[in-house]
């Protein structure tokens, strides 16, 4: 009785180990299987199913060319319209800055401020070529250099909380940056404005 009992154990013991065996093995299989994708997705630029995937070669190399070629495509647009419903709500109590913030980065783009005009500064990337023309201004030697020094130092200061600052830009800041700008838009003489 106790052979029969002690047999019939390891049987079971066997199953056992087998379904776990097999278990174990399906598990890694799954496992390997997955990360060897994964690996093969991450290393590829676009989605997981690639873009012209039954195209011909030529195809599909125009294909890459044009895709890498949106890497190199910079624009920023215009944040608030001048008929934008958002621009009632000013009037209202509340917190707003956001839109005060959206106002400052458009000033940019409406003052007469001739940063374009030179060709080193495309029109598309306002904000990133507006901060390196006012520090080129800066830094020249000019005239009246002096004057100028604290009125740009405001508005790149202006510039950086509207866009990247976390603290409160409500309506006084935008005024005094609004200010700022103007000011120094006027600086410049109307020869060197762009025409529109």
């Amino acid at each position: 009785m106790a052979g029969a009992g002690s047999n019939w154990l390891s049987g079971v013991n066997v199953v056992l180990v087998m379904a776990y065996g097999s278990l174990v093995f399906v598990l890694l299989f799954i496992f390997v299987k997955r990360q060897i994708m994964r690996f093969a997705m991450k290393s590829r630029r676009g989605p997981h199913v690639p873009v012209g995937q039954h195209a011909p070669k030529d195809l599909k190399e125009e294909i890459d060319i044009r895709l890498s070629r949106v890497q190199d495509i910079k624009y920023e647009p215009r944040l608030l319209a001048e008929d934008d419903s958002r621009l009632l709500q000013l009037e209202t109590q509340g917190c707003y800055n956001y839109l005060y913030r959206m106002k400052a980065l458009d000033a940019i783009r409406t003052s007469e401020i001739p940063f374009h005009t030179e060709g080193r500064y495309p029109k598309s990337l306002i904000g990133k070529n507006f901060c390196a023309y006012l520090l080129e201004l800066r830094n020249s030697s000019t005239s009246f250099k002096g004057m100028r020094k604290a009125l740009i130092d405001t508005l790149l200061d202006g510039y950086e909380s509207a866009r990247y600052g976390t603290g409160v830009f409500g309506k006084l800041e935008y005024l005094q940056y609004q200010d700022a700008l103007n000011e120094l838009a006027n600086m410049f003489p109307y020869s060197l404005q762009p025409v529109c």
